[in-house]
């Protein structure tokens, strides 16, 4: 098996993306007064989930084979732009800010055959701020 850390171009169908939050943790006293922390200011856990649907086993094992190389949920990688295409401009540089951030699965990847040489392949990712 092919290892790369390189995301195979290959557009989705669909795209469902959640914006991140800043970093906080709320506190509750026995008087019922509440308190919120926050640990920065720039919004984290962004996460995108990418679905291909009806594409060859030909793709699928693209996809499957860049899983493996970034050894599954642990390592980082860009994403090309022809993930985003057909999307505005601005809003995939929403997607991707801020500049330095990097994905990585967040969970293992999920193959349905629809039938020979046929799939659905849904990949869920998450962002991570490289320092």
């Amino acid at each position: 098996m092919t290892t790369t850390a390189t995301f195979p171009q290959i557009v989705p169908t669909t795209r469902r993306f959640r914006m991140g939050d800043i970093p906080s943790t709320t506190y509750t006293s026995l008087s019922g007064a509440v308190f919120r922390r926050a640990f920065g200011n720039k919004k984290t856990n962004y996460t995108l989930d990418l679905t291909f649907v009806n594409i060859t086993d030909t793709n699928t094992l693209t996809l499957i084979e860049h899983y493996e190389g970034v050894k599954g949920t642990f390592r980082s990688f860009a994403l090309p732009e022809e993930i985003f295409s057909g999307m505005i401009d601005d809003l995939t540089d929403t997607i991707q800010a801020p500049s330095n951030v990097q994905w990585r699965y967040s969970r293992p990847l999920e193959v349905t055959s629809v039938k020979s040489n046929l799939s659905t392949l849904t990949i869920s990712l998450v962002a991570e701020v490289k320092a």
